[in-house]
């Protein structure tokens, strides 16, 4: 009864009528339609995985301890990157395997939200919380014979989203145990990487929080691998970050960033940057008088360049400065985005 009246709800959404669902999966609906997404054909886009990534070692191991409890029950496991891109995944029987394949739910698909509909794994990283997507609350037809649960999993560290674990079944088949299970894993997974975390970082951590404060402005605290923030003024490009640290050197006390901020230094290790650097950032009074006062950021660019910068700004404005939504129209990554914004000042 409730498949029929969820199928009636999809149908009447996708006609422009008023329509009763659960509200999480109204908005998410929503959001679907206003990025211009198919909801009869799947059509998904596919990127490179890293199969050996650090959440991927961490959490495999915790997921394949519990395959051998869904041995026989139809069901489905697997992991996805930060990004929404999947990056590994199990299943309980050959069947299964097939028919994911066929639903194109398969290692290196993009199933985020902003590329994908509705969807488990695309409301987890939307939400941030534990999401449940059954049948036609799927936003795209061909997956309204699943059901999965998914959950974002936090860096013990960061603090960041370090990726997201979905269980799948048939809807048919669904209960309140796919959330249970999903939660169990999740549970497993943050014990294994909190567990796993060196004592290098632990300082890190510990460094971080000694320069964060009330009355603090914002701190990022960054190594080769890691980036810790609090109070971040903008969108903070680990790699790029590192770079410059890197550049400036361990004797170095300031470095100046990009939008006309700049960074007093404090190395977790004193003479060492590879132990990790607290950047505690402040308004660069000269970056900012420049990029209000300065010469057009067109003037200075080649006329390919120019062309890309025009692009992307109209992109960005047609997507009201949704920086995911621009990059999946776009067809390029969110952290080559960034890096294009950063670079032709558009932020």
């Amino acid at each position: 009864m409730r498949a029929q009246s969820t199928r009636d709800a999809w149908e009447s959404f996708q006609s422009g009528e008023a329509t009763t669902v659960r509200p999480q999966i109204l908005t998410s609906w929503r959001r679907a339609r206003s990025n211009g997404i198919d909801p009869q054909r799947l059509e998904l886009t596919h990127a490179d995985i890293d199969a050996q990534s650090p959440f991927v070692r961490a959490a495999k191991p915790v997921l394949l301890k519990m395959a051998d409890l869904l041995v026989g029950s139809s069901t489905s496991l697997a992991l996805a990157d930060a990004d929404g891109t999947l990056a590994w995944r199990w299943e309980s029987e050959r069947t299964l395997s097939r028919a994911l394949d066929r639903a194109e739910f398969e290692p290196g698909s993009r199933v985020g939200e902003p590329v994908a509909g509705t969807n488990g794994i695309g409301m987890a990283q939307m939400t941030n919380r534990t999401s449940l997507v059954i049948g036609a609350e799927h936003y795209k037809e061909p997956w309204h014979a699943w059901a999965c649960a998914a959950s974002p999993v936090m860096d013990p560290i960061s603090r960041r989203v370090f990726g997201t674990v979905n269980v799948a079944c048939r809807a048919e088949d669904a209960n309140h145990l796919l959330q249970v299970a999903v939660r169990t894993l999740v549970d497993g997974i943050t014990t294994t990487l909190r567990e796993a975390a060196t004592a290098r970082r632990r300082r890190m951590l510990h460094t971080h929080l000694s320069y964060c404060g009330p009355a603090a402005g914002p701190v990022v605290t960054i190594d080769q691998r890691t980036m810790i923030v609090d109070n971040a003024p903008t969108e903070l490009h680990r790699a790029e970050l590192w770079s410059i640290v890197v550049a400036a050197g361990p004797s170095a006390t300031e470095v100046t960033l990009h939008d006309g901020w700049s960074a007093r230094l404090h190395p977790v290790t004193q003479g060492r940057l590879h132990d990790g650097v607290v950047l505690v950032l402040e308004r660069d009074r000269r970056g900012s008088c420049a990029k209000h006062h300065g010469v057009s950021p067109l003037a200075t660019l080649s006329p390919l360049e120019q062309a890309e910068f025009k692009v992307i700004n109209e992109t960005l404005a047609e997507c009201g400065g949704n920086k995911s939504e621009a990059a999946a129209r776009l067809g390029i990554s969110r952290g080559t985005l960034y890096h294009r914004v950063r670079r032709y000042r558009l932020g």
